[in-house]
């Protein structure tokens, strides 16, 4: 049978290009394929069992068979995060360089309204009130700007059944293999026509969407270069993932849930925080066997912690002759896993900024108790870069006057956190590469980072080939 189209990757670009091909029209044939396994088989063994690393699987690599339930699967690497959908275009990724801004608010919109059709809360903040206005004017002061935006808290619990219920409503209109890799992309005359699955089989299609994810950013480059398709590198993020208690962060909690800041340091780097989690819980998130430091929160309060954690990213870009980023990340990445065995590094603050190891004796006497007991007791001094350290320390001294009590030696660093940016393919207004019919767009392709924008890119894609299929 030939598709009218396949789409590689589960994750939100890729579902919501799937639903919106069933909205156009329930006759196409769609076939959605991921590495990972379906909603209901992905299970991570460390966060489940207590395990302080992940399992060797059965080819001697560190994480699950056939791929990390954590970043790879039905809902893709935010399935298992705690559902943050900011409704903005001033961050969460560059479709806004391809398009409107008003037309990518549109389609944020409109992924938001599906999630809401499937159950998500109707809660949503708001950034405007004179509370989030102090906030605002007291980080101004000491060089922090503070990104405003509608956020919707959909809660890791919530997200993942917002997720079932679409992927049983996708079930019956389109197919989907799930634990099935894709070896290649095949092109015929500078048109795509088809994959290859790693088992051999051949799948045929005018139209293939590419939506693998950050996980998959290595193979989508592979592909790229395979088929002459011109490379961008993005920049690459690196940093640690801080945790202190809720009581610190109340004021930034109830007025914003999340606070987005950016703030430029004196050696010229821009820091950001990330992915904030009120009464949360930190992670280990495995990126092809790289264990990385995450974090998540419960929509419903009596499964929470009594601690907030948030990322604070360092971004880096290289210029000539370096171009390799993100192998740059995985090695420091690795480097805290070799120095852990296997697991990540956690220090109080008060160590770092001293140059010591923590020891299980300082962390246990601190006032703040991880939320992650697997982390293990160590010296970030001996992971991170000079510039990385010294933004890091920059930026929370900064923070400390907008949210006092953040930069007290006990906050704890969990380390390495790092966001890896696929290098951007050369690609139309509509998305679609130089092989015609080949189409690319979420976080892997380097043009979106989160939830929100990631959906958008694929509704948006599948318009553009609905489009065509009418012709």
């Amino acid at each position: 049978m030939k598709y009218d189209c396949i789409i590689v990757g589960a994750g939100p670009a890729g579902i919501f290009c799937a639903y919106e091909f069933m909205v156009k029209n329930p006759e196409y044939k769609i076939l959605l394929v991921d590495k990972g396994n379906d909603i209901y088989s992905r299970r991570c063994p460390v966060n489940e069992h207590k395990l302080a690393k992940c399992p060797v699987n059965k080819d001697g690599v560190s994480g699950c068979s056939p791929a990390c339930s954590i970043t790879n699967g039905f809902g893709g690497a935010g399935a298992f995060s705690d559902g943050k959908f900011n409704i903005t275009t001033e961050y969460g990724g560059w479709l806004t360089d391809y398009l409107e801004d008003d037309k990518v608010l549109e389609l944020i919109k409109y992924v938001d309204s599906i999630n809401l059709k499937f159950g998500a809360t109707k809660e949503i903040t708001n950034p405007n009130t004179e509370k989030v206005r102090e906030i605002e004017r007291r980080a101004l002061a000491v060089g922090l700007k503070l990104l405003r935006s509608q956020v919707r808290h959909l809660g890791t619990e919530n997200n993942l059944e917002i997720m079932r219920k679409i992927y049983e409503h996708l079930k019956p209109l389109i197919e989907m293999r799930f634990r099935c890799e894709v070896d290649d992309v095949l092109v015929k005359n500078d048109k795509v026509c088809g994959i290859k699955l790693l088992n051999g089989e051949i799948l045929e299609a005018d139209n293939v969407f590419l939506g693998v994810g950050r996980d998959g950013s290595a193979w989508l480059e592979r592909i790229c270069k395979k088929n002459n398709i011109n490379l961008k590198n993005n920049q690459v993020d690196i940093g640690v993932r801080v945790e202190t208690n809720d009581v610190i962060m109340e004021e930034i909690n109830k007025n914003l849930y999340e606070g987005k800041f950016i703030y430029r340091t004196s050696v010229g780097t821009v820091v950001r925080t990330f992915c904030s989690n009120p009464s949360g819980y930190v992670v280990v998130e495995n990126h092809s066997g790289t264990m990385l430091a995450n974090g998540h929160a419960y929509a419903d309060s009596k499964l929470g912690s009594n601690n907030t954690n948030f990322a604070l990213l360092v971004s880096h870009q290289f210029s000539e002759p370096f171009n390799l980023p993100n192998e740059y990340a995985h090695q420091v990445s690795r480097l805290a896993n070799e120095l852990s065995c296997g697991s990540i590094i956690v220090q109080r603050y008060g160590d770092f900024i001293r140059g010591r190891r923590s020891t299980p004796k300082r962390i246990s006497e601190g006032f703040v108790k991880p939320s992650l007991k697997e982390a293990v007791p160590g010296d970030l001094g001996l992971v991170l870069p000079y510039n990385t350290m010294k933004s890091i320390v920059e930026m929370i001294e900064a923070l400390d006057h907008v949210t006092p009590g953040i930069a007290n030696e006990h906050t704890l660093f969990y380390g390495v956190e790092a966001k890896f940016y696929s290098a951007r393919p050369e690609i139309t207004n509509e998305f679609e590469t130089k092989v015609k019919g080949l189409y690319v767009g979420g976080d892997g392709a380097g043009l979106t980072r989160g939830l929100a924008q990631a959906g958008a890119n694929g509704v948006y894609v599948a318009r553009i080939i609905d489009q065509k299929l009418k012709k």
